[in-house]
């Protein structure tokens, strides 16, 4: 029995680049991934229609307040999903749609309404009418108070160009985590609009949470 050549020093070379473009195909699509996640250079697979907040706010910084006075934590969020809306001193159109909004979001969630709650932080004292409103068309939602000063600071990465948290929608997680906020809209038509664009990504988080 004859034994078989030894290869070549080009069948060599060319064995090493096969291992190594096999090697390759499998390492390079992880460190790739893991580079753009890190870095945040892929956003095609970006399907939320907020603005992502990356890395999330804590809403502990905040430095919130019960009607009593006492502060509140990350506690509060008590597992469940929230949208934060922060009430403008003044309560005008776009103020008045974001809260009829929020009310008809948590309801087209349908079975799903358990987990999700409503808060309004109020940063300066409310007007008697919008008093009035929020006990009259919104008796469920939550209330808090900060300063304006504290909400601004902490929640600068989502409060665009203004530099202000007021008029803004935030979707806070069952850990107390702001993930994604949303401006305001003036106009009924856009706010309507708007709103199918936070119930969208509601839903998606619902449904993949194990907790809330």
């Amino acid at each position: 029995m004859t034994e078989a050549a030894p290869p070549s020093p080009a069948q060599v070379r060319r064995n090493r680049w096969l291992l190594v473009l096999l090697l390759a195909s499998f390492v390079v699509p992880f460190v790739v991934g893991d580079l753009a996640y890190k870095f945040g250079w892929y956003q095609g697979a970006q399907t939320n229609r907020g603005q992502l907040i990356n890395p999330p706010l804590a809403f502990a910084d905040l430095g919130a307040r019960d009607a009593a006075g006492a502060p509140v934590d990350a506690a509060y969020a008590d597992g469940k999903w929230w949208l934060v809306y922060v009430l403008p001193p003044v309560c005008e159109q776009a103020c008045r749609n974001r809260l009829f909004q929020m009310r008809q979001v948590r309801l087209a969630t349908g079975r799903e309404s358990d987990r999700v709650r409503q808060l309004v932080i109020t940063t300066a004292a409310l007007p008697a009418d919008i008093d009035a409103l929020l006990r009259a068309e919104f008796p469920d939602f939550q209330r808090l108070e900060a300063d304006a000063a504290s909400a601004d600071r902490v929640l600068a990465p989502a409060a665009g160009p203004a530099g202000s948290a007021a008029g803004l929608l935030y979707l806070m997680d069952p850990m107390g985590w702001m993930m994604l906020s949303y401006p305001p809209e003036a106009d009924e038509a856009a706010s309507i609009v708007k709103g199918e664009d936070v119930l969208k990504d509601l839903r998606k988080l619902l449904k993949a949470s194990q907790i809330g």
